[in-house]
């Protein structure tokens, strides 16, 4: 149970990476403005999103055969999904930026000013900077001024740390691990339930994160009795897994406020056509997945500009400013292979797709 325990700990460290690398600057960008830090925010966070989506559809087999009624099974499984390089790193163009601050600008009751936007070395061009995935080659800062219309003479100047992403951490893939359990019903079916317990780490937590799935094998409709085996089963299977997380973090430097948090709510459906060898001890396995998925990332709680900043140059509160929406949908393919030594099952597979997943589990039957 020691060993489990630590297990899931590790666990929390790691999915608790994914959300709390943002923190780090995260909820400064407001200083540029709630349209501003959504447009960025945007680009920053939708291919975690995308990831985790993908992340949480995989695993869900190992096999095209079913339990026989009454059998159980209970695995400890661990995946690992890896992003593309495109999805490591957007192209960030202070011109967008400044135009998006000069409107939300325009729209105040401030004074007229022109609104110039950079990077900290001062450079107007676009560069790629890191989304959650990726990492910066070194500290990237945004700088916004605005200078009096007519004199041109700066009237406020907001300095931006921009958040790194997992590959600063040492991390190049999304991990996840949960318990999962099978039941055999009869007439083809096995119910699967996949499971981690609330989880706390710091300031990160896992709420809820769990799902049911349902597996059918249509090859038991071609066996002439329940006694003979065909060297191939095929099987039908949908799963729906959800992941709800959050983390807690402090002031910015820029922005202060109460009750701030970062929330993710992922939900993933999982459709999968199955085939497998039916052999004693090594089989091969395969399958045609189609994935759904929606995640929902909100940047809550009360943000008070208390200094000086060009879109608030007096004291401002926003509530609950971001919401981040994400949504994936598309066809992998998965090979693996699985061992069966008496009660105890090891198995292994790679989910091929814009971001694949590589999974293995250790089992027991009942």
């Amino acid at each position: 149970m020691i060993g489990m325990k630590k297990f899931f700990l590790l666990l929390s460290v790691l999915l608790g990476s994914i959300i709390t690398t943002a923190q780090d600057g995260f909820s400064d960008i407001l200083a540029a403005g709630v349209e501003a830090g959504e447009r960025y925010s945007n680009s920053y966070m939708a291919p975690a999103g995308e990831a985790l989506s993908f992340n949480l559809s995989s695993g869900w087999y190992d096999d095209a055969r079913v339990l026989k009624p009454g059998k159980f099974k209970i695995q400890v499984k661990a995946h690992g999904t890896f992003a593309p390089d495109s999805k490591k790193n957007f192209l960030l163009d202070p011109a967008e930026y400044e135009a998006i601050i000069q409107d939300s600008y325009d729209n105040t009751n401030n004074p007229p000013a022109n609104i110039e936007v950079s990077f900290g070395d001062g450079s107007t061009a676009p560069r790629s900077i890191a989304t959650a995935l990726g990492e910066n080659a070194m500290a990237q800062q945004l700088i916004i001024r605005s200078r009096e219309a007519t004199s041109g003479i700066l009237l406020q100047e907001d300095v931006i740390n921009l958040p790194n992403g997992l590959g600063n951490e040492g991390l190049d893939l999304v991990p996840t691990a949960f318990l999962q359990a099978g039941v055999g019903l009869g007439a083809g079916l096995e119910l699967k339930a996949r499971l981690v317990p609330k989880i706390t780490f710091e300031e990160a937590e896992t709420s809820l994160y769990g799902g049911v799935g349902l597996q059918w094998e249509f090859t038991k409709l071609l066996q002439p009795s329940d006694d003979s085996t065909l060297p191939i089963a095929a099987s039908f299977l949908a799963g729906y897994t959800r992941l709800d997380a959050s983390y807690d973090f402090e002031d910015g430097v820029v922005v202060d406020g109460a009750n701030q948090s970062i929330e993710t709510q992922i939900s993933s459906l999982n459709l999968s056509a199955i085939v497998s060898t039916n052999y004693k001890v090594l089989n091969f396995y395969g399958g045609l997945n189609y994935n759904r998925g929606t995640t929902q990332t909100d940047l809550l709680g009360t943000y008070t500009f208390a200094s000086n900043t060009v879109i608030f140059p007096i004291a401002a509160t926003v509530e609950d400013p971001i919401s981040v929406d994400t949504d994936i949908n598309g066809f992998l393919g998965t090979a693996g292979v699985k061992l069966t030594l008496g009660a105890f099952n090891i198995n292994a597979d790679y989910t091929f797709g814009e971001y694949s997943t590589a999974t293995a589990s250790v089992f027991f039957r009942i």
